[in-house]
């Protein structure tokens, strides 16, 4: 069972990908990486079933909140690319 502290791949990722600076468009585009959403599946599948520990519980939170983060992100993006025209 992986650990909060392993767990915290995901904010890396997330936080390599800010932190190379992307354009609007690769901002807009942006999608999880194929391990990131592997994950998310099995952990919601677990969750689902009533088979998800509080680890994994705590994990899938992550994905959220940095999926959340995300959308506000592209939804400001969207917003300041329609307002200049």
């Amino acid at each position: 069972m992986p650990s909060r502290r392993d767990a915290s791949w995901l904010t890396e990722e997330v936080a390599e990908f800010l932190a190379s600076r992307p354009s609007r468009e690769q901002l807009i585009s942006y999608r999880p990486s194929t391990r990131a959403q592997e994950r998310v599946r099995e952990l919601l599948n677990r969750s689902k079933s009533g088979r998800i520990t509080e680890e994994e519980q705590w994990e899938l939170d992550q994905f959220e909140h940095a999926e959340m983060l995300l959308q506000m992100i592209k939804v400001r993006v969207r917003a300041e690319k329609v307002a200049q025209g």
